[in-house]
């Protein structure tokens, strides 16, 4: 094993652990309070910018204000409310099937947090100097192979998602051409007859 290799163990030991003590229940929703701030500030931005703009004299201010309290606010009253259904759960019956989940549940977000920075990390090498340049002490590790499929994985799921994406801006030909006609059908609906 490499050094590599300790500290991926290292990380996921550390998460697997971090959620044995919150649980389940505080863990999944810790990371709902993340999907709450997102929501927050797709949708809440623009309105608290505009509001805030008049207070700050600053539009760039009064949009990185809205971005902090937009981010900030949802993420402490959620995690507020996970922490007290987190105690509370850990303090019944299914205290240890809660604790027991959490472990696991801990376990697999470190893993998704190590394939996060291996992908970055081994971007970065690829860039510079090719697949083939990835150090010994990536490439020897035994965790290598299944952080790099993972990783490979995450970039083919990213890569289609983006084509769906640009699949989704365009036109599609068939179907513009099933509304015009639609549209025109409508028309000739409304139409007094001559």
């Amino acid at each position: 094993m490499t050094g590599f290799d300790y500290v991926v163990l290292l990380v996921v030991a550390v998460g697997a652990i971090g959620g044995f003590f919150r649980g389940f229940v505080e863990e999944v929703l810790s990371l709902l309070a993340w999907g709450v701030a997102v929501v927050a500030v797709r949708y809440l931005h623009a309105p608290l910018t505009l509001w805030l703009e008049p207070h700050l004299s600053t539009e760039t201010g009064a949009g990185v204000l809205a971005f902090a309290l937009l981010m900030v606010g949802p993420v402490f009253a959620t995690r507020f409310i996970a922490r007290r259904m987190g105690q509370a759960s850990r303090g019944s019956t299914l205290g240890p099937i809660d604790r027991l989940l959490g472990f696991g549940f801990g376990a697999v977000k470190a893993f998704v947090v190590v394939v996060l920075g291996f992908s970055v990390l081994v971007f970065g090498y690829d860039v510079v100097w090719g697949a083939s340049g990835r150090p010994e002490w990536i490439s020897l590790g035994r965790t290598y192979p299944v952080l790099n499929a993972a990783s490979e994985e995450l970039m083919t799921l990213i890569a289609e998602r983006r084509e769906e994406a640009a699949r989704g801006a365009e036109p599609d030909d068939s179907a513009s051409a099933a509304a015009t006609e639609h549209r025109t059908a409508s028309r000739k609906k409304r139409r007094p007859a001559d």
